[in-house]
């Protein structure tokens, strides 16, 4: 599975260098052959797959009060039609890769500045840990990355709609309610200074041992916590220091990267207001919520969908292109080979 995805990678690596000078059509066609390809990948995947025997043993036992505790509805109600009509399990990876996939290639075609060198990013470091481990969320953060249409244009009710169907995939969405309130805020120079030491203050209060769990009430998510803390404890995250994580330290500079070119990026990218707000939310997720881990690191990794746009912005800031294709192309195929060894998801 590996070699294939990283075949894929490598093909959108050459492709990012030759986008400029392909037609819509062109790019539309290649687009269709790679998600087929990806689909099949997810669906057809080892259930050696960390996740797969999970979700196998969520498909078989779908009446079992806690499975149901753990899981949304979408996932149980599905579970029991296909298991009426003689299917497995493979069939529900099959329309859950069908329904994230297309809705990712299509978010992005409308979002990001440059389709394939949004692609390495997607493929890099998201389709893995989304589409073929965290099939859920791989399908709830597809929804997500396409409320950010509606959300820029004030259309909150297509937002907020797509926010409720995300959340039927995966509770986490939720999260997404802060975003929605904000998110098309224009961001003025007093925006900027929030964010750029919103991260600092949140690091700040990590150090001392502040933290936002304790702030949840129960009663709204009833029993996730629990299951969250039982998956920390019992899931190799002993040593989880958000600070020290990659993906952190790379949209740490990301992130100030973004605001230091802002009204460059603002120029060429109508999301921008959005997107930066969304890296700040996502990445203090990750801190307030370190006191259980997997509930910090699953926000996180909810709404880094949207770094795929965040990374391709880096195009309008630093020249020649290329440079930032070889950047990008370099540091997820890092990426994907460290999170392959060493990240609990993949273990």
């Amino acid at each position: 599975m590996d070699i294939l995805i990283l075949s894929i990678f490598t093909i959108v690596v050459i492709l990012s260098f030759m986008e400029d000078y392909m037609q819509s059509w062109q790019k539309v066609l290649i687009l269709m052959t790679i998600g087929i390809a990806l689909i099949a990948i997810a669906t057809f995947k080892p259930m050696s797959t960390t996740d797969a025997r999970t979700y196998e043993y969520y498909f078989y036992d779908n009446d079992n009060l806690i499975v149901e505790l753990a899981t949304e509805p979408t996932y149980i109600h599905l579970s029991r039609l296909i298991l009426s009509f003689g299917g497995e399990v493979v069939v529900l990876f099959f329309i859950y890769a069908l329904i994230a996939i297309p809705l990712k290639f299509t978010a992005l075609w409308r979002t990001a500045p440059y389709i394939f060198t949004a692609m390495i990013v997607y493929i890099g470091i998201y389709y893995p840990l989304q589409d073929v481990v965290q099939i859920r969320c791989g399908v709830a953060s597809g929804f997500l990355l396409w409320a950010l249409v509606p959300l820029n244009k004030r259309q909150y009710l297509k937002a907020i709609m797509l926010t409720i169907i995300a959340t039927l995939f995966h509770y986490s969405s939720l999260a997404f309610i802060p975003i929605l309130l904000v998110g098309n805020i224009k961001i003025t120079r007093y925006w900027k200074y929030l964010l750029g030491v919103t991260i600092p203050i949140c690091l700040a209060l990590y150090l001392v041992n502040i933290g936002a769990v304790s702030l949840i009430p129960e009663s709204v998510i009833e029993g996730k916590l629990d299951l969250y803390k039982e998956t920390s404890e019992r899931g190799g995250w002993e040593e989880y220091v958000p600070y020290k994580q990659i993906p952190f330290l790379a949209e740490f500079t990301l992130l100030y990267i973004f605001l230091y070119f802002y009204d460059t990026i603002e120029k060429h990218c109508k999301y921008a207001p959005i997107i930066v707000k969304i890296l700040v939310f996502e990445m203090a997720c990750m801190i307030v919520f370190a006191e259980i881990p997997v509930l910090g690191a699953r926000l996180h990794e909810l709404f880094g969908i949207f770094n795929v746009i965040a990374y391709t912005c880096c195009m309008y800031c630093i020249k020649p292109k290329y440079v930032v294709r070889i950047g990008l192309a370099l540091f997820c195929l890092i990426f994907y080979f460290i999170q392959m060894n060493t990240h609990p998801y993949f273990g």
